[in-house]
C-alpha cells in the first residue's frame, strides 16, 4: 500500500468475468485514463462466468472476484463491470475504496446533465439496473435504457458498433444529452460515439478510474 511519502497510489481494476479479451478492454481504457501518480494494475476473475449476462452471473461472480481482490492489495480498487457485482461487499472488506463502473459513470453523467440516456447490451439487463439507479436515486435524471442487442463478447464488430449507434440516436431523439455505455464491452466505442452523435458519451470505466483518482488525490 502506498504511505504518506509516496507521490503514486496503486489502483487495481478487476474484471469479474473470466474472459480475458475484456480484461484487455479494461486495459485500453486504463491506459487512456493514465495520469502522473496514478498506477493501474487490470486483473482477471479467473474463477468467474464467462460473461455476466444474468441475475445468477451478478451473484456467481461476487465470490471468486473477492478471493482474487485479496491478493491484490492496492489504494483503491475499480469494479470494472456494469452491474457492479459485489460492489457493497468489497465496500464492507477492505480499507480501501471501491468504485463501480455502473455508480462512477451515472455521478460523471449527472455532473453533465440531469437528462442520461443509457446503452444497454441486452435487452434483460435493463431491469436489473432500473433497480440500482433507484438505490442510486437516480431515476429522475434517466430519460431512458435500450439495449443494442449485444452480449458484452459481441461487441468487437462494426455492426455491433451500427447497433449501438442505433441505440444512441434513439436515446437522443429521445431527449438525452449525455450518453452512458453500459456494458465493459463498449469501452473503445466511446469517442467514436460521441462524434457520431454529437453528444457527451461517459466511459464507464474511465469514469470509475478517474473518480479513484481524485478521491486519492483529495486525501
Amino acid at each position: 500500500m502506498t504511505n504518506a511519502t509516496d507521490t503514486s497510489f496503486k489502483v487495481v481494476m478487476i474484471n469479474p468475468n473470466s474472459t480475458d479479451y475484456i480484461t484487455r478492454q479494461l486495459s485500453q481504457a486504463a491506459s487512456e485514463t493514465l495520469g502522473s501518480g496514478l498506477e493501474v494494475e487490470v486483473i482477471t476473475s479467473h474463477g468467474g462466468p464467462p460473461a455476466i449476462s444474468s441475475d445468477q452471473d451478478v451473484v456467481d461472480a461476487v465470490d471468486p472476484m473477492l478471493r482474487t481482490l485479496r491478493q491484490h492489495p492496492a489504494d483503491a480498487y475499480v469494479v470494472g463491470c456494469f452491474s457492479d457485482p459485489g460492489l457493497a461487499q468489497a465496500r464492507q472488506e477492505f480499507d480501501a475504496p471501491v468504485f463501480g463502473i455502473a455508480e462512477s459513470s451515472i455521478r460523471v453523467a449527472q455532473s453533465i446533465s440531469p437528462s442520461i440516456g443509457i446503452v444497454a447490451g441486452m435487452e434483460g439487463a435493463i431491469s436489473r439496473h432500473t433497480v440500482y439507479w433507484g438505490k442510486l436515486g437516480a431515476l429522475d435524471d434517466i430519460v431512458g435504457e435500450i439495449a443494442c442487442g449485444r452480449g458484452v463478447l459481441d461487441l468487437e464488430s462494426e455492426d455491433a458498433y451500427q447497433d449501438v449507434l442505433a441505440a444512441g440516436a434513439r436515446l437522443q431523439e429521445g431527449g438525452a444529452e449525455v450518453l452512458v455505455l453500459g456494458c465493459a464491452g463498449m469501452t473503445k466505442m466511446a469517442d467514436r460515439l460521441s462524434a457520431d452523435l454529437g453528444l457527451p458519451v461517459v466511459e464507464p470505466c474511465r469514469a470509475a478510474l478517474q473518480r479513484a483518482a481524485d478521491a486519492l488525490s483529495s486525501d
